[in-house]
Parts: structure tokens; sequence; C-alpha cells
């Protein structure tokens, strides 16, 4: 294997360790929180879900890849190839599904009262849950069709739109399935910038509003509302980059006649940077 190879799985083995140990934080901290608060705020639970689907789509990257790595040899079969890749879609479309649920839900809970969203606001903390499970339930149907595409490593690309997994293949991926899959990350992205960009037009209305009260104060403090919402704004940015950046060079794998490993690579350590960023932006707020 060349340096540049091993250089890159070390970096992603450290990645996901981090991203794994800062998910269980979240999780503990939670715990912590419930147990010892009287009243559980609704947005904790969709944290709590946020970190769980984000741990699994560490681990269920990290293990196979780690196993691999240290045996150098090919160890899952297409039964488990199946499985593998189908907990990963699975937890990458609960963790989107969930960031989209936390954008439109802190948009809600911070509108003004004689906002349009008076509703809303009054009604959305009581379905947290069932919301969140819907949200499971919702990913597991939609991505049923993943185990009938993976199989075992091909040696050679003799599927011309196929992606060689490292050690799965996934055959003809953006023939039957590619159309289904883009139009609910497009969707949840979509309802992540309308949130978010609704967001931002109410703080800025709040800062100008607020703006000659923190001048005449000596040690202006931020309400937690806004802490909240300036944090999950940092995180719906991070998602939508490194979401985007990872799109584009899947595309570029999948179409460039000289695409190799080294691309999928990165692509996947992209990917996972918003799984391991995203609790220590949570835990410091």
């Amino acid at each position: 294997m060349p340096l540049h190879d091993h250089v890159l799985r070390i970096t992603s083995f450290c990645q996901i360790a981090v991203g794994v140990l800062g998910n269980f934080l979240q999780l503990f901290f939670h715990n912590l929180i419930k147990s010892t608060s009287h009243k559980q705020r609704p947005i904790d639970t969709i944290l709590a879900q946020l970190a769980m689907t984000n741990a699994i789509m560490l681990l269920s990257k990290g293990i196979p890849e780690a196993i691999l790595y240290f045996r150098t040899a090919y160890f899952l079969g297409n039964y488990g190839c199946k499985f593998v890749f189908y907990i990963r879609r699975v937890s990458r479309g609960i963790s989107m599904c969930t960031m989209c649920l936390l954008s439109a839900f802190q948009a809600v809970i911070i509108s003004p009262n004689n906002s349009s969203l008076t509703t809303l606001k009054a009604k959305t903390p009581k379905h947290v849950r069932l919301m969140c499970v819907l949200c499971w339930i919702l990913t597991l149907l939609m991505d049923i069709y993943v185990p009938m595409y993976i199989t075992g490593p091909k040696n050679n690309r003799s599927y011309i739109r196929g992606v060689n997994l490292l050690y799965c293949y996934w055959e003809n991926v953006f023939v039957e399935t590619a159309i289904l899959t883009t139009l609910r990350d497009i969707s949840f992205v979509g309802c992540m910038s309308l949130a978010s960009g609704y967001m931002v037009f109410l703080l800025c209305r709040h800062h100008q509003r607020t703006q000659k009260i923190h001048n005449r104060r000596l040690s202006p403090r931020t309400s937690p509302e806004i802490k909240a919402t300036q944090t999950i704004l940092l995180l719906v940015g991070t998602f939508v980059s490194t979401y985007c950046v990872s799109c584009g060079l899947l595309l570029y794998d999948v179409y460039s006649a000289n695409s190799s490993m080294w691309v999928a690579n990165v692509s996947t350590f992209i990917t996972l940077c918003f799984p391991t960023i995203s609790p220590f932006l949570l835990i410091s707020q």
C-alpha cells in the first residue's frame, strides 16, 4: 500500500475514533441532564437521536475498514456487504432527516408569538418523539433497495456505472436508484436551507431591535435561545457544505476515466467530518 494511502487510512481512523468518542459523550451528557433535570427539553430528544445516528454512521464505516486494514484480506461476503452498507445508508439518511427536523424545530421555536407559526409553536414540542420515529420509518423504507445493488468487491470496473467501495461494490448506482435518493436529499437540504434562512432573518431583526439596549449595557449577554440558534446554524452550514463537496467528489469518481480509490476515500473523509464535529459543537454550548 502506498504511503499516502497509509496516511489517509490512519487519519480516517483518528477521525472515526474522535467522532465516536464525541457522540458518546454527547449521549452521556444527555442522559445526565435527563436524570437530573425535572423538565426535559423537546430539543434534547432530537439531539440524542442525532448523536446516536452519527455514532452508528462512524462505526459502520470504521470497523470494517479497521479489520480490512489489519488483516489485509477480504472478510465480508455478499450478505456482509449488504448489511454494512444498509446500516450506513440508513444512518446517513436518519442523520439528514434529524438535521432537517432540528433546524425546522428551532425555526418554529424562535418565531415571534404573533407570526403565522404560532399554532405550530404550541403543538410542535408535543410531537417531537413522533417525528423522530417517522424519520426512522421513512429512511428504513426508502433505503430498502440498497442491499439489492451491493455485492462483494470487483477486481475491475466492468460495470459502467458502478462504484468500487474498497471492500464491496455498488452496481448501477446511478440507474434505478439515484432519482429517489436525490429527491429525498434535495428535499431535506432545501428544508434546512429555508429554516436556516428564516432563523438568520429573525436573528438580524432581533439584533436591530436590541442594538440600543446592548449599547447601554457594559457586558451584554446573549440569550440561550440565540446561542442555540447560532449553534444550529453552524451545524446546518457544516452539514450542507460537507454534503455538497462529497457529492461532487462522488460524481467525479463515477464519471471520470481517471478516478481512483483515493478520491473515494477523500469523499468519505469529508462526509464523516460532520458526525465528527457536530457533538463537540453541541457540547461546547
